[in-house]
């Protein structure tokens, strides 16, 4: 097992890049010791820590076009546009099986970031703090307007990357020094400044939590500087930071 963090990038359905990266080191047997992942990127760490080749790519290529999983039935049952209960519950109990046991019992440790509303700040979940890690999964994946908060402990919690889109610089504050980076866009991309339409539209929805709406409105300049931090640490080597990015086209 490689002493050394995976960090990966949500991005709703650009998150099959992902898979097929995590196929790669699950068929090569590359383990990392931590995992670390938001949003869509959680989701993929499911999967890559209980070995499962496929699996992730398998659902969203299957059923990406099931309204239960994403679509008006997911919307009407989760009150969000991704089906979360029919996703760790029929799709991962009888279409396609997940390994709960292996899940359980990993020895990798596994991260799950999301974003905490009421003070608008990162959380990053894993065993030592959560009894519900998918929970924290599907927290770290429910997108801002497209999703419902979901209420852990008390907390309301939406997409991790609302507060840390690419959390590089919590695996080196974890001490790791071998560190890989997957994105699930081109490394050049820069994120357009929020619309007044959009912000409008943000403080519709989150008019009670005012720290929340101040990372909703900065988000693509916080994410723009981090994607310079990265691009800085694969150049100079400083923490073996490296990255494995997707080319600039969509899925």
């Amino acid at each position: 097992m490689i002493e050394g963090a995976l960090v990966l990038e949500g991005g709703a359905l650009r998150g099959v890049y992902t898979s097929g990266v995590l196929d790669v080191f699950i068929k090569n047997n590359i383990e990392f010791e931590c995992v670390v992942g938001v949003s869509a990127g959680a989701l993929n760490a499911m999967n890559y820590v209980t070995k499962q080749y496929g699996r992730s790519a398998r659902i969203n290529l299957e059923y990406h076009n099931d309204p239960n999983y994403i679509g008006s039935k997911a919307l009407v049952k989760n009150k969000g546009i991704i089906g979360f209960d029919y996703l760790f519950g029929e799709i991962s109990k009888n279409k396609i099986p997940f390994d709960f046991e292996k899940f359980k019992n990993t020895k990798q440790r596994f991260v799950a970031v999301a974003t905490e509303c009421e003070n608008a700040v990162p959380t990053f979940f894993e065993k030592t703090n959560c009894n519900d890690l998918f929970k924290a999964v599907q927290a770290s994946s429910s997108m801002p307007l497209a999703s419902k908060m979901v209420e852990i402990n008390g907390k309301h919690y939406l997409d991790g990357a609302v507060t840390v889109s690419v959390p590089v610089e919590w695996a080196i504050e974890q001490g790791y020094k071998k560190i890989v980076v997957v994105l699930t866009r081109d490394k050049n991309y820069r994120k357009p400044l929020v619309s007044n339409k959009m912000k409008h539209l943000y403080k519709l929805a989150y008019h009670k939590y005012p720290q929340l709406l101040t990372k909703l409105y900065t988000m693509p300049e916080r994410y723009n500087e981090l994607q310079k931090k990265i691009a800085n640490l694969e150049k100079s080597r400083k923490n073996r930071c490296y990255q494995a990015t997707k080319r600039s086209n969509s899925f």
